[in-house]
């Protein structure tokens, strides 16, 4: 789906700051921190500045555009939503590869939370470890 497209269909203006910010994360096989957006939005964008890629990023992720990530480090990370699919990731601690996988763990727990008398408004499920590339690589080094 085209950039432009994207940002009408969530009624959002279509600007270059914001276009610059969707074309990396599209490109981007990893989840990226606002800072490392900033780095490559900049390449295409000379001129802006952190504040604005922010400001950008929470506004198209109020409007469902973006994931937000926070992994154990605490440092906030962002991507592409995929189109219409309820999905979590698995996240490589080598090269930062995010794989997305549609599995939800939220359905093994349905009973158990009935049980409780728990109603969940939101879940996020992140696993960390390392992708076939970066076990390799381990593997080649410590030999």
């Amino acid at each position: 789906m085209e950039i432009e497209q994207m940002l009408r269909e969530k009624d959002l203006k279509v600007t270059p700051q914001r276009k610059a910010i969707l074309t990396v994360l599209k490109k981007s096989q990893s989840v990226l921190s606002a800072q490392e957006l900033f780095q490559e939005v900049i390449k295409l964008l000379p001129g802006v500045n952190f504040s604005t890629v922010y400001r950008n990023l929470d506004v198209m992720l109020s409007k469902g555009l973006l994931c937000r990530i926070a992994p154990e480090n605490g440092v906030v990370m962002y991507e592409l939503r995929r189109k219409g699919s309820h999905h979590h990731h698995v996240i490589c601690k080598g090269c930062g590869i995010s794989i997305p996988i549609d599995f939800c763990p939220m359905d093994a727990m349905k009973k158990e939370l009935k049980r409780l008398s728990f109603t969940p408004t939101e879940h996020r499920f992140e696993v960390y470890g390392y992708c076939n590339k970066c076990n390799v690589e381990s593997m080649d080094t410590s030999g």
